[in-house]
């Protein structure tokens, strides 16, 4: 099989599972149209919930934790979206590629996975909630 092939493909699934586990978290709904920056920051926290299902059944692992970093909330057009990244290795230490992880009010959320070669701009921070859960408060 072709290498780069196979890593399209495994992007492609990874991207997959992300969308469907985020949906689940929101109850298969989408965003509410007037929902605040505030509730963008609270349903990326919830993301990162549960994600292990994802990890073992694709073989990989998260750098910083799934969702992880954003610029944060942002107004856009009338609405709001945070944008979330974290890098994906395989369980080695090979990159797969960068989830980008789009909350948008007024639409379900959607997870797509860049080739290894795209960064993520180094303004972009772990979010707070993401840094008290890892102290474990």
């Amino acid at each position: 099989m072709n290498e780069e092939l196979d890593l399209e493909a495994w992007r492609l699934l990874v991207s997959t599972a992300l969308t469907m586990h985020a949906r689940r978290r929101l109850g298969g709904q989408g965003i509410p149209g007037d929902g605040t920056c505030e509730h963008l920051l609270h349903l990326a926290r919830d993301l990162g919930e549960g994600i292990e299902w994802v990890t073992k059944l694709h073989h990989v692992r998260f750098e910083p934790a799934y969702p992880g970093l954003t610029v944060g909330p942002q107004v856009v057009l009338g609405g709001r979206r945070l944008l979330l990244a974290c890098s994906v290795f395989a369980e080695g230490a090979n990159p797969i590629g960068v989830a980008f992880t789009s909350l948008i009010t007024g639409r379900r959320p959607q997870v797509s996975v860049a080739p290894p070669a795209v960064s993520i701009p180094d303004t972009w921070v772990l979010p707070a909630w993401h840094e008290r859960r890892a102290s474990g408060n």
